[in-house]
């Protein structure tokens, strides 16, 4: 083996693929090489030996000070680019299969030896094995190769193949525009500020690499090149900002999405099973954020609506299978309404309903018919909300609903399945003979759940087949949606019209940018009864067991490691989160939320008259000279080079002119030397004689001196010379 073989990697055929002379082949020599110790050269200070039959040690050394004088220049390309690949996939680890992160870390490290130990690369039925491996396991694991997560997936996979087979400087090029489209794929996952700044520092690293496999021998520190890569950026920043201004934005998505590109949204489900919502309990995930216009209601009033569930098979509760014909408002009667404005940035949830206090009745800035009232009082949108929506609602809270119900009706709020709960009906049968006033029998239910030895926690035991028979006379423990399921199944037994309301109660204020924050861990589940003179009204079981919960928040109940991490109660960690979530906000308001009619909207507000796409399209190309001939004259103007030796000399020259010796345009450094020693005492002649010494090294002395080092002794002298 020579010591540059394990750079891009070698043809077991007797070519030896370098950086500098790809394809040319010289046996003789290597196998002179082979015979002998390996010379000590510039590699052996970096920790690289070899001796016949010891193989190669290698040593880590080589990644400091500057790698163009330690290591072979293929190597170095290669390190440059794997440090570059490792970035651009680090932000899928976290979202792909365990095994797909194993199976490329696996390859990245298998390579990663190769480099360091100069070995030859995989035969190329090794490579086509491991990447018929691959197919397999995503074939096998997604039952498909198509849409976002498996090809995502084959991607970093065949990322980490290509790796193991990059022979000549144009598969270097291949792996770094593969990056670049891996990073595109991020987003398909999230879009946060955190995701950004990870793929900048990636896009950072990959031009680094790109600048780093276009120097010739004379190379640049890796300091140097990464300020060169910034400097690239930032002159970049300006040209995307205008084409994010200006670019038109489509009211659709730009192109087709795979099916599964909106998979996997966390949120309210279709259907409730006691237990469930318990589990979001312990999600910090925002669901929605809300900022009013008027004065908010107390929080104990925020109650969020989602999904009504009357369908009730024993263990599930599910919507009702019937459909409900949408209605264009709910009827509201009844005197001191007071109406409530706000704005809601919904997160995507992949489902189709909208969350609004009760109740809406007004809802803007959704196209016309995009959204729609249902007769539950359900606000429901036509489409899945795939990505962040936004939409200013008003809501009364003072409201009489559902007075228009008739027997037909509210048969459907009154079914309970055959066989279940025997011990809840005899119950309801006894509670029924003794009170036939129906409110009375709701009060009398809560009075239970309130005196007797009912309790609220986070982690109730299991039910068994009859539910509401285990709950309310063997465990009498549970969160929201145990008392909410097993107080209808009690209603309905007692005849009452009774249904299962699911969404979000609460929420918290942030008083950096005054939105109140609602989180998954804000889900809950109440319930609805329907009373004569009354309509459908909200009896929430939980504040009878738990009013803190309703009264504080979620929060209320979090375990006291949570709030106080540490068991330290520290202001400043509330104010960092609170700042954290502004800024967060901001991101998702100002530029996630950027679409066609806030476009529009900043058009209007800067005098750009603009009606379509056509002058749109002119804007934006005229802004784009502008900025590139800015840019142009900034950076294509005439510079003096910046020699760090010239520098260090003129500063010389200017303290020997401050005691008379003024140096002539023609004059030589030595001849200018000869001068000042008769002006100087004896010590400052010998540093002035040091300093010209070093200097002529520098200047006309052989390239292989370390010339970082000694440009630093240069100026250390200069800076020490007071004469």
């Amino acid at each position: 083996l020579a010591p540059d073989a394990g750079g891009l990697g070698r043809r077991r055929r007797g070519r030896p693929l370098g950086a500098h002379a790809p394809g040319r082949a010289d046996p003789p020599r290597r196998r002179a090489r082979a015979s002998r110790p390996v010379s000590r050269g510039p590699g052996h200070d970096a920790g690289v030996t070899m001796e016949a039959g010891k193989g190669l040690r290698y040593s880590l050394r080589a990644l400091g000070g500057r790698l163009g004088e330690q290591w072979e220049r293929e190597r170095r390309d290669t390190l440059f680019l794997m440090g570059a690949t490792l970035l651009a996939v680090a932000p899928h680890l976290i979202h792909l299969p365990w095994w797909t992160a194993l199976g490329f870390l696996v390859l990245f490290f298998w390579r990663l030896g190769l480099v360091m130990s100069g070995r030859w690369l995989p035969r190329d039925s090794v490579r086509w094995f491991a990447a018929a491996a691959c197919t397999a396991a995503v074939l096998a694991h997604y039952k498909t190769l198509l849409g976002r997560d498996p090809g995502v997936a084959l991607l970093v996979l065949f990322l980490g193949l290509k790796l193991m087979e990059m022979r000549v400087r144009r598969d270097l090029f291949v792996v770094t525009f593969l990056c670049f489209f891996l990073l595109l794929t991020s987003f398909f996952y999230s879009q946060t500020m955190l995701t950004g700044a990870l793929t900048l520092l990636a896009v950072l690293g990959l031009l680094t690499t790109m600048l780093t496999m276009q120097y010739g021998a004379n190379e640049q520190p890796v300091s140097r090149r990464v300020r060169t890569a910034g400097g690239l950026l930032l002159q970049a920043l300006p040209i995307a900002a205008l084409f994010f201004v200006l670019f038109p934005r489509v009211q659709g998505p730009l192109w087709g999405l795979p099916d599964d590109a909106h998979a996997g949204g966390t949120g309210l489900s279709e259907s409730m099973r006691p237990g469930q919502i318990s589990e979001l309990s312990q999600s910090d995930d925002i669901a929605f954020r809300v900022r009013f216009d008027d004065p908010p209601p107390l929080p104990e009033r925020m109650y969020w609506r989602g999904p009504t569930l009357g369908q009730f098979d024993g263990a599930v509760w599910s919507p009702m299978r019937k459909p409900l014909a949408p209605v264009p408002l709910p009827s509201i009667q009844g005197e001191g309404s007071t109406l409530v404005r706000y704005t809601v940035t919904l997160e995507a949830h992949n489902r189709n309903w909208l969350f609004a206090l009760e109740a809406p009745v007004r809802i803007d800035r959704l196209p016309q018919g995009a959204a729609l009232l249902m007769p539950d009082m359900l606000l429901q949108a036509r489409e899945r909300v795939v990505e962040r929506l936004r939409y200013n609602v008003e809501s009364t809270t003072g409201y009489t609903f559902g007075l228009n119900e008739t027997p037909l009706s509210l048969q459907n709020w009154l079914a309970l399945p055959p066989g279940f709960n025997p011990k809840t009906l005899e119950l309801a049968a006894r509670w029924r003979n003794e009170e036939p006033d129906n409110a009375k029998l709701v009060d009398r239910a809560l009075r239970m759940f309130n005196r007797e030895a009912f309790h609220y926690t986070l982690k109730p035991p299991l039910l068994g087949r009859d539910s509401a028979d285990d709950f309310l006379f063997r465990t009498r423990s549970g969160f929201c949606e145990h008392y909410a399921s097993a107080f209808v199944v009690l209603m309905r037994a007692l005849d009452i019209p009774a249904r299962v309301v699911t969404g979000y109660q609460g929420g918290e204020l942030n008083p950096v940018d005054g939105w109140w924050v609602v989180r998954q861990a804000d889900a809950h589940a109440w319930a609805e009864v329907w009373l004569a003179g009354r309509g459908w009204t909200r009896v929430d079981p939980t504040a009878a067991i738990a009013p803190e919960r309703i009264e504080r928040g979620s929060r209320a109940l979090q375990p006291a490691a949570v709030e106080r991490p540490l068991g330290l109660d520290l202001p400043l960690l509330a104010d960092l989160r609170f700042n954290l979530d502004a800024l967060s906000n901001a991101w998702n308001q100002w530029v996630l939320s950027y679409d066609h009619s806030r476009q529009m909207r900043l058009l209007a507000a800067l005098g750009l008259g603009i009606d379509d796409w056509g002058q749109m399209i002119g804007v934006l190309a005229l802004g784009m000279a502008l900025m590139i001939g800015v840019v142009a004259l900034i950076t294509l103007r005439p510079r003096r080079p910046h020699d760090p030796v010239a520098r260090a000399y003129h500063e010389f020259c200017l303290r020997l002119a401050a005691v008379g010796v003024t140096r002539a345009p023609h004059e030589t450094s030595h001849r200018l030397l000869e001068r000042a020693e008769h002006a100087l005492d004896p010590a400052l002649a010998r540093q002035a004689r040091g300093i010209v010494t070093l200097y002529n090294a520098l200047r006309y002395g052989p390239a292989d001196r370390n010339e970082r080092t000694d440009v630093r002794h240069l100026r250390s002298l200069v800076k020490a010379f007071k004469p």
